[in-house]
């Protein structure tokens, strides 16, 4: 069975690998890219709670719930990609002292706080603040390998074929960063996420309290010699009572036990496995009572609402503001399919609640006028699927508007320095062009001249923003787009 479960560690590695290859290049048709996060559990719970509302794909997840019932913990030993990455790196800490080793996989009463960030996330949850995918495992991964792993191979690539980087986010060291610390963490305690963070492991393990089969150890051939724990992954106890909510079922305990006094029994006796969640009733309320008040806190330092955050632009088919936030996952694979790389994780440009929710940075890029990947691969929604024809309105409905662009007359060149530039206008991709010109006179030296200002009618502009990402003028672009106007704000105007 250890053997299996290694082969299966590696083949559902392999899967999450290449789905995640095939949706970075766009190749997204018939293949099931949302696959791992659509499997998540916790995913599927927090974001029902949030909205009301779940995706159909997500029944993935709501199996794996029932199959818990039923098995107990097996997807964290045996599909969780981010549970594979961490017990390797956990058999390369590995101590070569054996009583180190028994040590350092014996039951932790910290082992707790897991739950008790459950508890906050799916309080948060429920009071309309969606904040699991800053946890969950699977989120966790895709938006590493979407900001940091994947471009850095690309631009890798770029490099060595002599082309320049096409992929930045800034905010990927800090997400990298957290990731290395989860990878060192685990020569402290192996699997440390997993034992002591993982929220998803903490709804499985409550689920696996009323599993109908577990592993068990016959006390008459045991010999309390304690190898069984050498190589635990969940620290679950396998020598004494063990407790199936920390069992990940890795099966090392009945391969190091030397009179194979542990074995999987569907109809096990109760007094060898300890079913109770380790949480105290006081952690539990108290957990409740921490995620309103987290509710509360990230709700109060920014507004859901239409208003407040000129940078706050989202990526076309995004729902109005308040549900997004309660659909948004926060994972990034909008970012990682995204082809101009606009798409960026936000930090403050959403406020606190809006943290990693996808906005779009023209200082990178521009959105693509034929292109809807984004909303394709959205497991929740928060990205509404649309097709070209819906996205452009052609040849007779309005274009989705992600916001409008306006002109910085300080700033803009015919404007302000009596030079003519028409770079915004010749790439506006829309027709008839958003912006057009002003034809002025103007003497300089004594000479008169003809000057084209540009001027953006605000009922074409879609708020790509290909006029500000080309946009010749440095540091501040003289044309900028903010989300006045966008389509998803129900007052359907910027006006006042």
């Amino acid at each position: 069975m250890k053997r299996f479960r290694i082969f299966y560690q590696i083949f559902f590695f392999a899967l999450f690998c290449v789905l995640f290859y095939f949706a970075a290049q766009g190749k997204m048709k018939g293949y099931p890219v949302t696959l791992f996060l659509d499997s998540s559990p916790l995913n599927g719970i927090s974001a029902l709670l949030s909205s009301w509302n779940v995706a159909h794909t997500m029944w993935i997840g709501f199996v794996i719930l029932g199959l818990t019932f039923l098995l107990g913990r097996f997807f964290c030993s045996w599909i969780c990609p981010l549970g594979t990455i961490f017990n390797f790196f956990s058999a390369i800490f590995k101590d070569k002292d054996q009583k180190k080793k028994v040590a350092k996989n014996s039951y932790s009463k910290f082992q707790v706080y897991k739950y008790i960030l459950l508890i906050i996330l799916l309080t948060c949850a429920a009071l309309g603040v969606l904040q699991a995918g800053l946890f969950d495992p699977i989120s966790l991964l895709t938006r590493t390998f979407a900001v940091f792993i994947s471009p850095a191979a690309e631009n890798s690539f770029n490099l060595l074929a002599h082309k320049s980087a096409v992929r930045i986010f800034p905010a990927g060291p800090a997400i990298v960063g957290v990731f290395v610390l989860l990878l060192l963490l685990n020569a402290y305690r192996p699997r440390f996420w997993c034992r002591y963070v993982c929220p998803l492991g903490a709804l499985l393990g409550c689920a696996s309290k009323f599993s109908v089969g577990s592993l068990s150890r016959d006390e008459a051939l045991c010999l309390d010699c304690g190898l069984c724990r050498k190589d635990c992954h969940g620290a679950s106890c396998p020598n004494t009572q063990l407790k199936s909510s920390e069992c990940l079922l890795c099966w090392n305990c009945v391969k190091d036990c030397p009179q194979n006094a542990i074995s999987w029994q569907w109809a096990y006796n109760r007094k060898n496995v300890e079913t109770k969640v380790n949480i105290s009733r006081r952690q539990f309320f108290g957990s409740i009572i921490g995620g309103a008040g987290a509710a509360l806190a990230l709700r109060s330092a920014g507004t859901a609402g239409d208003r407040g955050f000129e940078k706050r632009i989202r990526p076309p088919g995004a729902l109005h503001e308040p549900e997004f936030l309660a659909r948004c996952l926060k994972c990034g694979e909008c970012a990682k399919v995204c082809p101009t790389n606009v798409i960026q994780p936000a930090l403050i440009e959403a406020g606190l609640e809006g943290f990693m929710t996808p906005v779009l940075d023209f200082t990178h890029g521009y959105c693509e006028l034929n292109c809807s990947l984004c909303g394709q691969v959205c497991p929740t929604g928060a990205i509404q699927k649309l097709t070209i024809v819906e996205k452009t309105g052609y040849p007779d409905k309005a274009p989705i508007k992600t916001g409008t662009a306006f002109v910085d007359r300080t700033r803009c060149i015919p404007w302000s320095m009596d030079r003519n530039c028409v770079v915004c206008q010749e790439v506006c991709p829309v027709s008839p062009k958003a912006i057009y010109d002003i034809k002025a006179e103007s003497g300089i030296s004594g000479k008169s001249k003809i000057l084209k200002r540009p001027q953006v009618n605000p009922s074409l502009c879609i708020g790509c923003g290909l006029c500000q990402h080309e946009c010749p003028v440095h540091d501040l672009p003289a044309i900028r787009v903010t989300p006045a106007g966008e389509s998803r704000c129900p007052r359907g105007s910027f006006y006042i």
